[in-house]
Parts: C-alpha cells; sequence; structure tokens
C-alpha cells in the first residue's frame, strides 16, 4: 500500500508572491524569465542541503548557467535568453546510508519566451531506500541489553569489513528506520541480528533482502512469539512487499495537490476514501470541484460525503468519502480540482476515478426499432449478484441480470426498451442498492412530414408540400395537370377536433382534352411520380428516419365509393385502397402501362425488402369524418433488417392502375400518425 509522506502541511515563502505582475527588472528584447517558487516542510530551512541547478538546453547538450546551494539564495525572478531548459533540484545529500537524511531529486524542462515570466514547477521525488528495523516489545522484555541489527550492503555478513568500513552498514539497537541510497551496481541488504537471552544465550538471526528498490520501504520485525505447543520462540518476519512511497516534495509558484498515500496520477476506486492535501505559497481564494457535470465551491459549501478541513489560509486538507459518489455517474470519470490564490496562482488537476454504479445510457446502447437496450454498470467489489433495476412509473421496479464482462463493467440487457418512455434505472449488488440512479427520456417515435395535411403550395400544379419543403408526400396531379384536371388538392373541410384548417381531398375523375384522355384516380402517397406518354410511373418509398418501430397508422377519412363507370377491369362498386410500408430501403416502381408491375395487396408478405406492411380495402361509404387504425404486421424473415424507407397510400378508386374506377369516388384525409 502507498503512503505519501506530505510535505506541504506547512509552508514557507521564500519568494515575493506576486505572479499576476511583470518582475521589477527590466527584460532586455530576446529575454524572459523563470520563477520558481518554494513549497517546504517545516522542518527544512535556508541552511538545508538543497542545490538548485539552471541548464541551458541546446542541440540535446544541457550547459549548466546557475546553480544556488541555499533556498535564500534564489532570486524572485531569474532573468534569461529566450529558448529551452531544464531545473534540477536536489534536496538532502546523497549519502549511500544514513539515519539522518533523505535525499530527493527532480527535474522539470522549461520554455522562456521574450518578455513574459514563466512559472516552473519541480517535484522532487524521494531517491532513498527506507530500512525500518522494528523491535517488538516482547524483544525489549526478553532479551539483555546491548543487541542490535546490522543492515549492509552486501550480500553476506563480514564483520570485518564492517568495522573497517570496507561494506558499508548501519546498526540498529533501537527501533527507526534509515535511509539507503544503492551504488551502482549492487541491489542487495543483507541484515544480521545479534542478541542474548538471559536462559537461552546467544541469539543470532540473519537474511538477505534482494532486488532493492528506491523510494521503497522494507521492515525487519524482531519479536518473541509462541509455537505450536506453547514455547517461546525468537522470530524474525521480513516484509519485502516493497510498500512505495509518493514522498515528494513541491518547487512551485502555483498552488498543488497531492494524495496522502497515493498517487493522484492513477486511477482511484470511488469504493474507498481518499485524502488530500493541498497548499499554497498564498492565502487560497478559489477551490473548486467538478465532477459529472456537477460543479463545487468548496470554500463556500461541500456536498455530502465531501470533508474540508482548514489548517490555514494556505493549507487544506479535502476528504471525498464513498458517500460523495453515490451523485456521480458509476464508470470512468474524472474529478477536476482548480484552485487558485490571491497572488494570482493558478492550478487544475484532474484524477481518474472508477465510480461504482450503471453508466448513463448513449445514443450506441439502445435501439428503439429493436426494443433492447443495454445498461452497463460498473461494479468494484465481490458481488453474488449484480443486477439493474429500472422503473417507467416510479413505483413498480423490474430487475434485469448483468454479466461480468472486463475491467469490472457489468451489462444487462433489457428487450422492451420502449419509445416515449421516461426510465429511471440504478445498480443492484446483492439485493442493495449501489450508486446513483440515473434516468432516460426515450424519444417519441417519428412522425411522418406534413401529416396533418397543413402545408400545400401551387408551382405549375397543386402540391401537398410547403414551398421550400423536401417533398415527402406526393400526387398523380401533374398527369392531370396536361388535361387540366386537379386530382388531388387541400380543402378546408377538416376532422372534428383537428388543430389545423386542412385536409387533403382526393376525387377520381376522367380527364381529357380535345377529346383525348384517361380514367385518373384521386391519390395521396408518399414516393414519386413521373409521366410516361399518357401514363404515368409511381415510385412508391421515402426516405424515413425511425427512431422507433410502428405499431399501426392511424388518421381520419370520409369517403364515397361510386359504382365504376370508367373502365372494364372490374365492375360494380368501386374499392378505396389505403396502405403503409416499412422497407429496408427497396422502392416499388408501377407503371401503368405495366400490369406485372403493380402492388397485389396479397403479396405483400412475400415481396422483397418489405419489413412490415399492412392495409384495409373495402367498397364501404363514410359520410362523417372517422377515425381509422391499420396494424402493421413485421414479417419474421425479415426480424432482423433495419428500416430505411415507408410507403404510404391513399386512394378511393383500388383500381386506378388500370384506369378503372368511378368519377363519383373520393375521399378526403387528415392528420396521418405513426402509433408506437
Amino acid at each position: 500500500m502507498k503512503k505519501l509522506f506530505m510535505l506541504l502541511s506547512a509552508v514557507l515563502v521564500v519568494a515575493s508572491c506576486s505572479k499576476d505582475i511583470e518582475p521589477s527588472m527590466e527584460m532586455a528584447a530576446g529575454e524572459g524569465a523563470m520563477r520558481l517558487g518554494m513549497a517546504m516542510p517545516a522542518d527544512l530551512t535556508a541552511e538545508d542541503s538543497v542545490v538548485i541547478k539552471v541548464y541551458k538546453v541546446e542541440n540535446e547538450e544541457q550547459k549548466l548557467i546557475r546553480r544556488y546551494e541555499s533556498i535564500a539564495d534564489v532570486p524572485e525572478y531569474l532573468a534569461l535568453l529566450e529558448g529551452d531548459y531544464v531545473a534540477k533540484v536536489q534536496v538532502g545529500e546523497k549519502r549511500a546510508m544514513s539515519f539522518d537524511t533523505k535525499y530527493y531529486y527532480g527535474e522539470q524542462t522549461f520554455a522562456v519566451e521574450s518578455g513574459i515570466v514563466t512559472p516552473v514547477t519541480v517535484d522532487c521525488k524521494l531517491q532513498s531506500t527506507i530500512v525500518v528495523v522494528n523491535y517488538d516489545a516482547t524483544v525489549v522484555e526478553k532479551l539483555s541489553e546491548g543487541y542490535f541489527t546490522t543492515v549492509a550492503i552486501d550480500d553476506a555478513y563480514d564483520s570485518s569489513a564492517i568495522a573497517t568500513g570496507d561494506v558499508l552498514s548501519l546498526i540498529y539497537e533501537e527501533t527507526k528506520e534509515g535511509y539507503v541510497i544503492m551504488p551502482e551496481g549492487e541491489t542487495s541488504l543483507y541484515w544480521h541480528f545479534e542478541g542474548t537471552h538471559p536462559a537461552e544465550g546467544d541469539i543470532v538471526k540473519e537474511g538477505l533482502i534482494e532486488n532493492i528498490k528506491p523510494a521503497a520501504k522494507y521492515t525487519i520485525t524482531l519479536k518473541y512469539s509462541k509455537d505450536a505447543p506453547g514455547n517461546l520462540v525468537f522470530e524474525a518476519i521480513v516484509d519485502e512487499s516493497i510498500e512505495e512511497f509518493d514522498d515528494v516534495i513541491i518547487f512551485s509558484p502555483d498552488p498543488t495537490i497531492m494524495g496522502d498515500g497515493f498517487d493522484v496520477a492513477e486511477t482511484q476506486l470511488s469504493t474507498v476514501a481518499r485524502t488530500y492535501n493541498i497548499a499554497s505559497l498564498a492565502a487560497i481564494n478559489l477551490m473548486t470541484m467538478s465532477v459529472d457535470g456537477v460543479d463545487y465551491d468548496l470554500l463556500t459549501s461541500v456536498p455530502a460525503g465531501v470533508t474540508l478541513n482548514k489548517s490555514d489560509d494556505m493549507s487544506y486538507q479535502l476528504i471525498l468519502a464513498p458517500e460523495f459518489f453515490n451523485s456521480v455517474s458509476g464508470g470512468e470519470q474524472g474529478v477536476t480540482f482548480h484552485i487558485e490564490d490571491v497572488d494570482g496562482g493558478k492550478m487544475s488537476k484532474e484524477v481518474a476515478y472508477k465510480v461504482q454504479g450503471v453508466m448513463p445510457l448513449t445514443a450506441g446502447d439502445y435501439d428503439l426499432w429493436f426494443a433492447t437496450a443495454s445498461f452497463k454498470a460498473m461494479v468494484l467489489s465481490e458481488a453474488a449478484s449484480v443486477k439493474v433495476a429500472y422503473t417507467t412509473d416510479g413505483t413498480e421496479w423490474n430487475e434485469v441480470e448483468a454479466t461480468a464482462g472486463e475491467n469490472g463493467i457489468y451489462t444487462a440487457t433489457l428487450t422492451t426498451f420502449a419509445a416515449a418512455q421516461n426510465y429511471e434505472y440504478k445498480l443492484v449488488v446483492d439485493s442493495a442498492d449501489a450508486g446513483k440512479s440515473l434516468t432516460i427520456a426515450t424519444a417519441a417515435g417519428t412522425q411522418l412530414p406534413n401529416g396533418d395535411m397543413e402545408r400545400w403550395h401551387t408551382a405549375s400544379w397543386v402540391l401537398p408540400y410547403g414551398e421550400g419543403d423536401a417533398p415527402f408526400w406526393l400526387t398523380g396531379n401533374e398527369g392531370g395537370n396536361m388535361v387540366g384536371a386537379t386530382l388531388t388538392q387541400s380543402s378546408t373541410d377538416v376532422r372534428p377536433g383537428s388543430a389545423g384548417m386542412y385536409s387533403a381531398q382526393l376525387k377520381s375523375q376522367f380527364a381529357s382534352l380535345l377529346g383525348i384522355g384517361k380514367f385518373a384516380a384521386g391519390n395521396l402517397f408518399t414516393g414519386t411520380f413521373m409521366l410516361n406518354g399518357m401514363d404515368g410511373i409511381v415510385t412508391f418509398g421515402r426516405d424515413f428516419a425511425y427512431t422507433a418501430k410502428p405499431k399501426s397508422l392511424s388518421f381520419w377519412m370520409k369517403n364515397n365509393e361510386g359504382t365504376i363507370n370508367q373502365g372494364s377491369h372490374a365492375s360494380g362498386t368501386d374499392i378505396y385502397t389505403i396502405m403503409v410500408l416499412i422497407t429496408d430501403g427497396t422502392t416499388f416502381s408501377v407503371n401503368t402501362k405495366d400490369e406485372s408491375s403493380f402492388l397485389k395487396l396479397d403479396k405483400l408478405d412475400t415481396l422483397p425488402g418489405i419489413i412490415g406492411y399492412g392495409y384495409i380495402s373495402g367498397t364501404d361509404s363514410r359520410s362523417e369524418w372517422t377515425e381509422e387504425t391499420i396494424n402493421i404486421t413485421y414479417r419474421e424473415d425479415m426480424a432482423t433488417a433495419k428500416p430505411k424507407k415507408i410507403v404510404v397510400s391513399f386512394t378511393p378508386s383500388g383500381y386506378g392502375d388500370y384506369f378503372c374506377g368511378s368519377t363519383n369516388s373520393w375521399m378526403y384525409v387528415d392528420d396521418i400518425v405513426l402509433n408506437y
């Protein structure tokens, strides 16, 4: 487990903190300045061993241009020619073995620009290895005075070489820690204990610790304990778990934030409380924290799960408890700290967190067409049961089992995810709610453009869309216009309760010019139309952005079906036909010269490209406005197909493709709606 020896609990200001003004000295052309602030432990003074060097970097070579051997010698601003530099800082003496001093080292590259003061922050990290010899109370109680432990830089115990100084060593006569800088090529420490028991005589214990690492802690514990029969046995326990330290001295003109016992550069877990130490060279006047789109002004108030302890105006301790993350979405989150002081110093730092809880649903996580949603959640602990619970009314919760994936991510798949719903969802771990519950409002299904029939305009003929609109609905008016007939137009006869002013009026008629003409059915459809001599080609189908799967098509209509008096394909009463098709992008071109191209209602379930279909057809008339609904049947063999186009078609004369029908047939249509 990492520990942080926090050296910012008290700070000494050894340079002016006027960070937002120009230095008092004159800067020549091509000259700028650097500013190195000092934040130090309270027990570090200007007399301590601190060496600061500044190098000019040219062609990858470093030339020493400044050296300071005490903090007091460092100027407030250091004038430098513009260019690239590196600052190197040493704290403490670089001694191979010592009980008195640890050694720190850090360096930071920086660039100087003409006329600009550049603040430079150097982190001096611990280079020493810490070796602790811990004498248990049982040793003090049982052994005679004079026991000791020798720790030497060697791979065996050689008392003669230690005595002459040929082998470097530390002798521990009490519990304490020592500091080691391993010489180049050396990787092992040998420890040797000697002591005397009044009854048992001399006791010797020793051992080898290999692969010694810097900035790590090794502990040798010596104690008496009972064995299985209950006898006292002297034992040595060596902790070689290599407990690494984030032991850092900060040389910075700006505020700093450090983790107490952890590295802020590493990803943290929301289930573990973390303490941050915050310090500055001047009084802190702004401290904010941002996470999951929420900003917190910590100097004004702190949210639940956050504790802010003030040491003085320049130093604070901030604690984030797991409770705080109950208000944060699950998954990977960045907690951003921003700190400013009264002298213009600023610092922003983001700490990465893994947060237990459900993660927000994104557009790629659900598909309203297929009614599926993949809820993802991050789980940070061992769990026997992981589920995602959801509700649409806030009272009845349903649970979906989640399966484990990589990096602690669990997925729960819902197969009834619907449009136009307000979902609330949360993570449930071992039957207990975990983390923040989230919400999502699913979009209502897309509606047909101009389905209320309110937008029309007239160019060379009447068109069922507004001027400048993209065409969606169309009619056969272009063909009727050749012989002076308008088959479909707007009408002010609207269904009861309509919010609009217009409906569509479809009128079948015999259109002729100079005795030449044909029967033309009133029509309204989604698609395109083109003339082919006196015939027409209708291509059914328009692009449509489906956001969900429609269940049916509703509309208001009234109609009259007259006796067929044109054409010979059929006799008796005319027949209206209304259909809706959902396709995978397939369109259907009907050429009135080619009967094989005509759409057959009883063949819709077999035509290529049709995902869903529905229709109504009949000879009955409606003298009053009536609401009708066509249910859409979806084909199982197209279950995985994605929809791209839609066909909707109205006509009071279903045999119109054969130029057959009644000139007394008409239909009004209003408020066409897809139901989801």
